[in-house]
């Protein structure tokens, strides 16, 4: 057994829906696929999203269903996990 320790570091947006003041971190790599994809489908918001957006993607808030903007807030964190570098891996 050979144990490696392998880091990893999260980003996360913070997003609020206006309708029910629900905030949450949301994280950076599901919001970024989002933001992709808007680059294929221009003229998607309205123009009051397009004032609200601050030019990322507009989520739906999962508390209720509203419009999810975000709010010029970003963290990240920090982790780590151990595997095992005697074992096959599947990459």
């Amino acid at each position: 057994m050979n144990p490696k320790k392998i880091k990893y570091i999260e980003k996360f947006y913070k997003y609020h829906c206006y309708n029910c003041n629900y905030n949450e971190f949301a994280l950076a790599d599901i919001v970024d696929e989002f933001a992709d994809m808007d680059n294929y489908c221009d003229g998607e918001y309205s123009l009051e999203q397009e004032c609200k957006r601050k030019g990322m993607p507009v989520m739906e808030c999962p508390n209720c269903n509203a419009d999810f903007y975000y709010l010029g807030e970003t963290k990240t964190e920090e982790g780590s996990y151990w595997i095992d570098e005697d074992e096959p891996s599947p990459f």
